[in-house]
């Protein structure tokens, strides 16, 4: 008798255990899925692996919205430059935006640095979209927010370049189209 109680005790366990990690635990944990922009052919397992962790860690759902491919670091095989969002974190429309650099080993891909690329629903600072590959460094395109710009919409549009020096992400400092550029000290006064 105690054993038939305790068989279906346990069958009740069973079916409800499930259902209360479904209700309390994020929905992040359970996805398997890292969602990628049209465009982009091909993302590596050790990649989607990354971003997905991340943003596990985040409390969000991973989106990879830019990859380049190319030789940064001049040993003359194809490495990884990867732009990705944390999305919906805290249940809402806040992304943290990431971008992460993935050098080739000969065998895999293998990460080697990451840096923050500003959020999006708030309405300021400036994010680095990569283009190519060139020479050594991440060639972008930049939005930044102007003062009087919506959440949805940065409006001040610029270059820049990303460099990989003593392991880490670097930002080449950048001059938005339609805004002036600083001036060069070594300039002639006419010229300032």
């Amino acid at each position: 008798m105690s054993r038939q109680v305790w068989g279906e005790g346990y069958r009740m366990k069973r079916f409800w255990l499930p259902v209360f990690l479904a209700v309390l635990l994020p929905a992040e944990v359970f996805a398997t899925a890292v969602d990628v922009a049209d465009g982009i052919k091909k993302v590596e397992p050790e990649i989607k692996a990354y971003v997905k962790k991340r943003a596990a860690r985040e409390g969000g759902a991973p989106y990879i919205s830019a990859l380049v491919r190319g030789d940064i670091n001049g040993d003359a095989k194809e490495d990884v430059f990867v732009a990705y969002a944390v999305e919906g974190i805290g249940g809402g429309n806040f992304s943290l935006l990431f971008q992460a650099l993935f050098l080739n080993d000969g065998k895999r891909l293998v990460f080697r640095a990451e840096r923050p690329n500003g959020s999006f629903g708030t309405a300021q600072g400036k994010s680095y979209i990569p283009r190519k590959i060139e020479k050594g460094r991440v060639i972008c395109e930049t939005d930044e927010y102007g003062p009087d710009d919506g959440v949805c919409c940065p409006s001040i549009k610029g270059e820049g370049e990303i460099l990989f020096r003593d392991g880490k992400l670097i930002e080449v400092e950048s001059v938005g189209r339609g805004k002036r550029a600083r001036s060069d000290p070594t300039d002639p006064p006419a010229a300032r």
